[in-house]
């Protein structure tokens, strides 16, 4: 019987990414963009516990199932980067947890079944592997309710990143690239470039409000990753190779890291429990 578990994205470094947990509970301020291509109505809701003498408000949306390849368990790095070298001579882009164990993910993709060709190929190549299910938009944002800062340019751009996100996932349901024909993977990479370049103009935009020094490093880090994704989406185009479309979700699972990490960062940052 397949083992099956569930994967929380965090921070990343390189190609090193860490695993944060946790569930934020309280009220919801749902800024709800993945059910549909179009963003929903933002609906506000505040929060005023008895036992807090400070209104916030949650920013919460929608999750997004994705599945990766677990090609490895390590307690040891040098074990673990053996295992890398291994991945990356193959053509693959592997993605790591930074403290022990050491967990190599290969692919982000939406149909579970999809990675069977690309499981049985790591199988045959000697490493222990499984699907796994992962989850974007674990975590949830929580702020003062009056922090106009928050409310009119931070969630918003969290709400960007969530379509961007969103459409990724719809582009790579498989770690093939047979799945689509040629002309379809153009449309779709067009308009994921689209997006995540006005997400860019939109970071840009945060960054240079005084509000965001606090946040800066994390702003950064995700306009990093999602420049890299935006150039890595061209590939594909170029080679129509599926060590293309892996390298390409190896790249996103990298993007969604640093998304998640500016959340968890924000959240610890305003200490709003």
């Amino acid at each position: 019987m397949r083992r099956f578990f569930i994967l929380t994205i965090a921070a990343a470094a390189a190609l090193v990414i860490s695993m944060l947990f946790g569930q934020l509970l309280g009220g919801f301020y749902i800024y709800n963009l993945v059910v549909e291509d179009n963003p929903s109505v933002l609906e506000l809701s505040e929060v005023n516990p008895q036992t807090s003498l400070v209104k916030r408000k949650v920013l919460r949306l929608q999750p997004i199932d994705f599945y990766t390849i677990q090609a490895g368990i390590f307690q040891e790095a040098s074990s673990a980067q053996a295992s890398i070298d291994k991945l990356v001579s193959l053509g693959l882009r592997p993605y790591v947890t930074p403290e022990p164990p050491f967990k190599i993910w290969v692919g982000c993709f939406g149909d579970m079944a999809s990675g069977k060709d690309l499981e049985d190929r790591l199988k045959n190549q000697g490493f222990e592997v499984f699907i796994g299910k992962g989850l974007i938009n674990d975590r949830a944002l929580k702020f003062p309710g009056e922090d106009e800062y928050m409310i009119n340019y931070f969630a918003p751009l969290l709400g960007k990143y969530d379509i961007i996100l969103s459409h990724s996932m719809k582009m790579f349901q498989s770690p093939n690239v047979t799945v689509f024909k040629p002309d379809v993977w153009e449309n779709m990479i067009k308009k994921v470039q689209i997006e995540l370049n006005e997400g860019i103009s939109e970071v840009d935009k945060v960054l240079n409000r005084q509000e965001s020094f606090n946040y800066q490093s994390e702003l950064l880090k995700l306009e990093e990753k999602t420049q890299a994704y935006e150039k890595g989406l061209n590939i594909i185009k170029g080679s129509k190779s599926n060590e293309a479309v892996i390298n390409s979700q190896g790249q996103l699972l990298e993007l969604i890291a640093a998304y998640h990490n500016l959340i968890s960062k924000t959240n610890k940052k305003l200490n709003l429990n």
